[in-house]
């Protein structure tokens, strides 16, 4: 009952922790204070009762998840989270591992982000403390010094041998004491390791002569400690940690000081006094750890608010807001930050302070001429800025152009322009001796001026009135001759290796031009090839054609290898009818569809046999040849079209804007004129496709009639299943495509798309065939009941268009009135660009 009745107290005590401590924890950390976690027992009853490691770690969980652990900073500090897996490993809490906490932000650090323009500018010495592990001392791997202060739970290691052979290892218990076989009890607590150990030999010889007993004593396991981390840290609470540890072991178990938390006055108490007072800026900057204690049990670390803040910016090597301490001048800031950098000018350094809470002034210092007796005093909310030096060199003169080391060179009093060009040696071949050019940037304003050189009088006469004193950020430019004078070119085209142009020289002969081209291909005709010459003469220029062989001319045979002249133009022709081959490709319902290799002049009935004929699905009247050429032709004649309606609509388009009277008026041509031209545009993103209307038939009957054509290059042909079906597409109630029915006509269909609506362009109807013929009422010069003959099904059809019976895969278009659209009925050209686009693409545009 007794142990129920502690189980459930200590389960009582735990809920009201979480929903009574903690609350009170988070607003403590929220207004900056900070509230101790609980020790490792917990009063029950006037007595302390004692908890097991699985309920130390509820507790711990329980305080993540209730934010018990959140950081203490300013308003608008980030909490800091640490991982669940932290909280469980087993260890005590000074040695658990720690993952790395979200930064925190504190008031100053955002309004120097806010000054700077940049978030870099961060409190100096905090992020010490982000590092992964709790940086505790490790027990097992230290040597314990004789200064070192016993007490319970410390385990010694006593180890006799000579006539005797034991090894002890008693631990010091609560009373201070320990117990030894034949020597009985003593009192080892508060001693130091060296007194204590000094005590040990001295009573085993009482016992053992040291001539036949040696006895050695160290020390065993380590006890821990029970240390009190408190004030402006990020995790406040009780910490079990070695007994080696000091106060920065501390401090790395609590995760360090918050934001608000000094880094320069963390007090070490001990019995209600300071017994100590350390500046972690002495241990990150110097290394000192004077001051670095060593922690006994019921200590407690406590680390105030943090003292008045100056920031450093700019050109210093560490750039950082800095806590004072004490007196700080000018020159003690920028020395903490490390010093000036090399790039930071010293001519003037600006400190940005706050003036007695009521406005902000700027100070400009010049710390060249800074005296100890003039160095400022800095304030809180400081912020000094180290500027940099300017950028540009000041005492160069440049160089460029045909030289062989341009760049900067250092300018000197009296330095003149011979002694730049350390008389010519930096020239490069082809230098145009005649000129060159100083460009010189003349104060106040520094505007440009340009002075010419005679380079040749400079270098060769050695003139002085060429031989220019320099001046500071002059720029000497070099040319070469062939910035003045035009290159002689030959050119050499056909079938050699690089055809192209290439420089004419001097006794330039026909097999140079010859190599420089690569020398001829394999298919070279080099017997014979043809030398076009151009020569001025009075009455103009004179063509001369030559007769060459390139073969005799490689072979440099006397008479054969001709001098050229510039300008020369040699043509390499191929040898008659050479090709490698030509590919061509056939898909659809053959045997074997894909890309097969001809000969010239091979036809299509070759192709279509090669590829196993056709199967028995194919649809031959919707077959469908493409040719590369023809799609060439095809979109060369419809750019030409929409470039002459363009040229209308655009010429049309400012004359009906100008013409307009009211501003409402010249809005609606304005509108209209938009739409021309997104009309125009939907024009030119249509493409050709370069198809050739066929009648393909069975091999028999296809095979030497007029559409078995010879194939080109890139030629296609698409055999298709039979289709099932016929488009109406249109001015009609319902476009659609319908299952085809033989026999029915353009009529019949038309009636199954309800009919024409009343904007239906009745006398532009046509018919795009499935092999790409188009039919329209105007092939049929008796109109709507013209009687005409059907050579689809070789036949006689009265009533024009409208009874003409379809075939699988056709397609009816229905174009609507174009004088509807008001910016439309102007254009007479409109219709048959339209009419050309859907034969020539297979596709209707629907302009509006």
């Amino acid at each position: 009952m007794k142990t129920l009745r502690r189980f459930a107290a200590a389960t009582a005590f735990i809920w009201l922790l979480l929903f009574n401590v903690l609350p009170a924890a988070q607003a403590a950390g929220e207004s900056g204070g900070s509230v101790p976690l609980p020790a490792a027992g917990l009063l029950q009853g006037g007595e302390a009762t004692a908890l097991s490691p699985s309920q130390l770690k509820a507790i711990d969980r329980s305080l993540l998840e209730k934010g018990g652990l959140s950081g203490v900073g300013k308003p608008g500090a980030e909490r800091e989270t640490v991982k669940e897996d932290s909280l469980s490993d087993g260890k005590p809490a000074g040695e658990r591992s720690l993952v790395q906490a979200p930064r925190q932000v504190s008031t100053f650090e955002a309004y120097v982000a806010s000054r700077e323009g940049t978030d870099a500018v961060r409190q100096f010495g905090y992020d010490l403390f982000s590092a992964a592990a709790a940086f505790a001392p490790d027990t097992e791997v230290l040597p314990v010094g004789p200064d070192y202060l016993l007490g319970p739970g410390d385990e010694l290691s006593i180890s006799l041998w000579g006539k005797v052979n034991v090894d002890y290892a008693p631990v010091i218990d609560r009373e201070g004491k320990i117990s030894l076989p034949y020597i009985g009890v003593l009192h080892l607590a508060g001693l130091t390791f060296g007194e204590a150990k000094q005590l040990l030999l001295q009573t085993f010889s009482r016992y053992f002569k040291p001539s036949e007993v040696k006895v050695s004593v160290g020390m065993g396991s380590l006890r821990s400690i029970s240390v009190f981390v408190v004030g402006q840290v990020r995790r406040p609470g009780s910490y079990r940690l070695s007994s080696f540890s000091t106060l920065v072991n501390a401090l790395f178990a609590a995760g360090g000081p918050g934001k608000t938390g000094s880094m320069r006055a963390v007090e070490l108490r001990r019995g209600g006094k300071t017994v100590a007072v350390l500046d972690l800026y002495d241990f990150i900057l110097r290394g000192d750890k004077d001051d670095d204690l060593r922690l006994m049990s019921g200590d407690v670390v406590f680390v105030p608010t943090v003292g008045p803040l100056a920031a450093v910016t700019g050109n210093v090597l560490r750039p950082a807001i800095y806590e004072l301490k004490g007196k700080v001048k000018l020159t003690d800031l920028i020395e903490m930050a490390g010093g000036v950098g090399p790039m930071g000018y010293l001519g003037r350094v600006q400190v940005e302070r706050v003036h007695a809470n009521e406005s902000k002034v700027i100070v400009d210092v010049n710390l060249k001429d800074l005296a100890p007796a003039n160095d400022i005093v800095i304030r809180d909310g400081d912020i000094v800025r180290i500027f940099s030096i300017f950028q540009e060199v000041t005492n160069y003169v440049r160089i460029e152009g045909n030289v062989s080391r341009p760049g900067m060179y250092e300018w000197k009093e009296g330095m003149r322009l011979g002694e730049l060009l350390k008389g010519g040696s930096l020239l490069l071949p082809d230098t145009y001796y005649d000129f060159a050019l100083i460009e010189r940037r003349v104060p106040p304003d520094f505007h440009s001026v340009y002075v010419s050189v005679d380079l040749g009088k400079l270098l060769h006469e050695h003139s002085e009135k060429d031989n220019v004193e320099l001046r500071p950020y002059d720029t000497v430019t070099i040319y070469s001759k062939w910035n003045f004078i035009d290159k002689e070119m030959v050119r050499v085209a056909g079938a050699v290796g690089r055809p192209g142009e290439f420089e004419f020289r001097p006794d330039m002969r026909l097999s140079d031009l010859l190599n420089l081209a690569g020398g001829l291909k394999k298919y070279a005709y080099a017997e014979e090839a043809e030398l076009t010459r151009v020569s001025p003469t009075p009455s103009g220029p004179e063509v001369e054609k030559i007769v060459v062989y390139p073969a005799k001319a490689l072979a440099r045979l006397p008479g054969y290898d001709i001098h050229l002249q510039p300008d020369d133009y040699l043509f390499v022709r191929a040898v008659p009818e050479w090709g490698l081959y030509r590919t061509v490709t056939i898909e659809g319902e053959v045997r074997f569809p894909g890309r097969y290799t001809i000969e010239k002049g091979e036809t299509l009935s070759s192709l279509i046999e090669r590829a196993g004929g056709f199967t028995d699905k194919a649809y031959l009247m919707g077959a469908v040849f493409t040719r590369e050429s023809v799609r060439e032709l095809q979109q060369r004649r419809l750019d030409e079209a929409i470039d002459r309606l363009e040229q209308e609509i655009v010429s049309r388009s400012a004359h009906t804007i100008e013409a307009a009277l009211t501003p409402d008026e010249a809005a609606q041509q304005e509108a209209a004129a938009k739409q021309r031209k997104a009309l125009i545009a939907k024009l030119r993103a249509v493409k050709a496709q370069g198809r050739v209307v066929i009648e393909l038939k069975s091999l028999d009957k296809f095979k030497g009639s007029r559409f078995d054509i010879p194939m080109e290059e890139g030629d296609r042909l698409f055999i298709p299943e039979r289709p099932v079906h016929v488009q109406v597409i249109g001015s009609v109630y319902n476009q659609n495509a319908y299952v085809y029915q033989p026999g029915a006509t353009v009529a019949s269909y038309l009636d199954m798309s309800g009919g024409l609506t009343d904007l239906a362009d009745e006398d532009a109807i046509y018919v795009l065939k499935v092999n790409g013929e188009a039919v329209s009422q105007r092939t049929s010069s008796g109109g709507l009941l013209a009687i005409r003959w059907d050579r689809y099904n070789k036949r006689w059809v009265s009533g024009g268009l409208m009874a003409s019976p379809l075939d699988p895969g056709d397609t009816i278009v229905v174009p609507e009135k174009l004088e509807r659209v008001a910016w439309l009925k102007e254009f007479k050209d409109i219709t048959q660009i339209l009419y050309q686009v859907a034969v020539t693409a297979g596709v209707l545009l629907v302009a509006f």
